[in-house]
């Protein structure tokens, strides 16, 4: 689990904090409310050190159903290391999907992808678009249906991860 990923609560997760089914101690209880979606795991974990809890407590929510990861964490590098040199072609792809992506967003989520095209702006490699494709084909199928939606995301897929 790493410190820059951010993590929300599941249905079930959700159905706890209403119902109480699992008997969660209360400190594991303030943690779930805590995770809300928007918060990073460092975050979180901050905050939950009032309650006397670390990073185990939230793993066994994870493992428990509660939470599950929202965003990935940000694939840039850290500790000085050195940025992996990419290729030309890399660059293509990354730039020609991320366009399609804004296009798709504009084009059918008007000013109801403006989140999601925030998320977009900050990609900066094809791992990144690929780790907020899911949530795109997601929101797109929710606008637009499935049957409009599959070959737009298709070509998007194909294009940032060739190897399909």
């Amino acid at each position: 689990m790493e410190t820059a990923e951010i993590y929300a609560k599941t249905e079930l997760g959700l159905r706890e904090l209403k119902e109480r089914h699992l008997n969660l101690p209360v400190p594991l209880r303030g943690l779930l409310i805590m995770v809300d979606g928007s918060r990073t795991v460092a975050d979180v974990l901050e905050k939950a050190r009032a309650l006397r809890l670390d990073g185990s407590a939230l793993e066994a929510l994870e493992v428990g159903g509660l939470i599950a990861k929202k965003f990935s964490a940000p694939s840039t590098a850290t500790n000085g290391a050195e940025t992996p040199s990419r290729t030309e072609d890399e660059v293509e792809r990354f730039m020609s999907g991320q366009q399609m992506m804004s296009d798709a967003i504009n084009r059918h989520m008007g000013f109801r992808g403006y989140g999601l095209m925030m998320r977009l702006q900050k990609t900066a490699n094809i791992r990144d678009l690929h780790d907020l494709l899911r949530e795109f084909a997601a929101a797109l199928v929710k606008r637009i249906g499935m049957d409009k939606a599959t070959p737009i995301v298709s070509e998007i897929e194909a294009l940032i991860d060739p190897r399909q």
